[in-house]
């Protein structure tokens, strides 16, 4: 269950020579690398085999989503890298940090904060179905703290993202995601669909509550029949001055069952929130 590599695949000196000023390397995922320039964050697609139909869909997917709980898309452009001219995307560069960096530094979403992160998310979320999109791998790596403010989450890295109205480009049965963040029907090589990242939304929520993974024990492998067994068994108790509302919904977003999960609104509604 790994992310990618932690280091780039190209040096900050090849990357900023490609794009004529200086570059700063912000992370690596499977497919690309992120750096940032001046204001903006270029995610620079690594994989030399990457389909060229999936960097048009995560385009088209950006375009039409417009919420200042995903991140906001600038445009393209190529860079000339280990010999290949390989594409890039350009995005607002959010300052704060993302939660992995939280996770990874223990540090926990403050109780007062779990609402608004979960609104925020679910906000995000809603957007994009509102664009017939689906993100497919939303987690922490992928969710940044506008400013550091935990009441400011914006989603990340469409990358995986598809839209519900084109043809897929994904052949079926098989594995897209993360498997930590994965909804049980994706563990099951099923196709995603918009209660897929209400799941993701609701395990990384609860992870950020109560300082580990909802089902999984850390440091630990699980095969898909291993993992499949633990999500059955149901999360690890909330804190119990977790309010009864905010409760009531992650239960709902971390149900096995995935008509169980509702949609963006319904949630947004138990919230109080008449988006």
């Amino acid at each position: 269950m790994s992310d990618g590599s932690a280091q780039p695949r190209f040096s900050a000196d090849e990357v900023s020579k490609a794009l004529g000023c200086q570059a700063t390397f912000l992370g690596a995922g499977t497919f690309g690398d992120t750096w940032r320039v001046a204001n903006e964050a270029i995610k620079v697609i690594c994989k030399d085999d990457y389909p060229r139909a999936r960097i048009e869909r995560e385009v088209e997917g950006l375009r039409r989503v417009d919420s200042p709980f995903v991140v906001s898309f600038k445009g393209t452009l190529e860079l000339n890298l280990g010999g290949t001219v390989r594409p890039a995307l350009r995005f607002e560069y959010i300052s704060g940090g993302d939660l992995e960096r939280k996770r990874q530094q223990n540090q926990r979403v403050p109780m007062n904060s779990i609402e608004p992160l979960l609104k925020g998310l679910l906000i995000g979320a809603q957007a994009l179905h509102k664009a017939s999109t689906i993100h497919r791998d939303i987690k922490p790596g992928n969710i940044v703290l506008r400013g550091g403010d935990w009441n400011s989450p914006v989603l990340l890295d469409l990358g995986l993202a598809k839209q519900l109205d084109s043809s897929t480009i994904t052949v079926y049965p098989g594995h897209i995601g993360t498997y930590p963040y994965m909804a049980p029907e994706q563990l099951q090589g099923m196709r995603a669909r918009k209660s897929a990242d209400l799941w993701a939304i609701g395990v990384t929520v609860r992870e950020m509550i109560c300082g580990r993974h909802p089902f999984y024990e850390p440091g630990q492998a699980f095969t898909i029949d291993e993992a499949m067994d633990r999500l059955a068994k149901g999360p690890i108790p909330l804190p119990t001055d977790c309010p009864s509302h905010i409760r009531g919904v992650l239960d709902r977003l971390t149900s096995v069952a995935e008509h169980e999960r509702g949609s963006s609104n319904s949630n947004l509604s138990r919230l109080g929130d008449k988006r």
